[in-house]
Formats: C-alpha cells, structure tokens, sequence
C-alpha cells in the first residue's frame, strides 16, 4: 500500500505569510498538534504548537520563527509503513507528502492509516493471532509456513519487531484458523517458543459447558 493511495488535502497547509495566532487557530480546528507549512520554494516543513503557545508575540508571520521547523515527510511512493515509523518516532498525527519533485501534494493523518490497514484483507478475513519468540539467527520465515500450512492453514500477514529478551525475534503472524490449537501443537513440537495466542478455540464451548454444569452442581 502506497503513500499516494491515501493522501489528502482536507486539511490545507499553511504559508510562511501566515501569522502565529491564525497558525494556532488552526491547530486548533483541525485538532492537530503540527501542521505544514508551504513556501514560495514548496514544503518549508511542520510546526509545532508548542513553539507558537510560548511565543509572547503571536502576530508575527511563521516566516519569522527562530524556531527550526521540522523538516519530516515521505515521498508519494513510499509504503504507508514509512508514513507509520515516521508518525511515531516524530510523535505527529499527521505526515506530509511530497512528489519526486518535492513538490507538497497533501499529507496523510494517521488515522487514514489505521482506517486503511482495517479494510486490508488480512484483518478483514477471520483468523487468529499467534506471537511467537525466535531465536534471531535461525528465524526462517519458510520454516514457520511450512508448520502452518501442515495444517491446512495459511499465513495471512507476518510482523517481526525486537523482543525484550536479547538474541530473539518477536513475530506475529495472523492465520486464516479461528482455532488455532493444533497450529500451536506443532509450534511446540517442533520447539518454538509461543509467546501468546488470540483465537477461539473449538473446545471452549465444551469447556464452557462442563463449567456451568459444575457450578449447577455445587448450587443443589
């Protein structure tokens, strides 16, 4: 998923002519903490509300800031995970785009992401979650299919991210089985450390059952 699938200009930019208090004016109807800025060059970058509230002089045109301002973007053909790293490690709900270029194109907000990501296939399609902690060196992704599909399953998308624990891998995989108790059996079996499980399992009806009748029990 690209970029340029999401961009948009609801929320137009501002102009370095604009004054600081039409600046925070703005933040403040678009509910944003940052908002870009545009140049008689293109994109100057975004400012943060923050650095216009401690100003004393609030007339002043943004082009006037001593303040830098934060020079954060991606390119229209970028993933939209590029758009996701940035949003966090800048803290900002919005990011800028620009073409090849650089010319400013509109910005994507990351709640189009989230929205985006939901209408994905893979979280539209049931199935369950499993974490799993690997061993960073002998991680294979072929190896984890092979377990899953042995199963009959499949794999519907794979996240990897640092586990807490040094030398290992955190992967997430989310598999086309609402049940996915023998997926985990061969998992074990084969020597993986499963690290949590979201699913339903096809023995918790039963379970369930034999609980109510248990407490049914205790109440004659």
């Amino acid at each position: 998923m690209l970029v340029r699938d999401l961009v948009n200009d609801l929320v137009p930019p501002l102009k370095t002519s604009d004054s600081v208090e039409r600046a925070l004016a703005w933040m403040s109807v678009f509910k944003h903490t940052m908002m870009p800025v545009i140049g008689e060059n293109g994109f100057v970058g975004l400012v943060r509300e923050d650095d216009l509230a401690r100003l004393d002089d609030k007339s002043i045109p943004l082009l006037e800031l001593q303040t830098p301002f934060l020079r954060v973007y991606v390119n229209e053909y970028q993933h939209v995970f590029d758009a996701i790293r940035l949003s966090a490690a800048h803290e900002t709900s919005i990011v800028p785009v620009l073409d090849d270029p650089g010319r400013y194109l509109g910005l994507i907000t990351t709640m189009d992401i989230v929205a985006a990501l939901a209408k994905s296939n893979s979280l539209q399609d049931p199935g369950g979650v499993l974490v799993l902690d690997v061993d960073t060196k002998k991680y294979s992704l072929s190896e984890i299919a092979r377990i899953v599909e042995s199963e009959g399953a499949h794999l519907l998308s794979v996240n990897t991210n640092p586990s807490t624990e040094p030398g290992k891998t955190e992967v997430t995989l989310r598999i086309d089985r609402v049940d996915l108790t023998r997926i985990m059996a061969g998992f074990f079996r084969n020597d993986y450390d499963v690290k949590a499980s979201y699913h339903q399992s096809e023995f918790q009806p039963d379970l369930q059952a034999r609980y109510d009748a248990f407490m049914n029990y205790l109440k004659i």
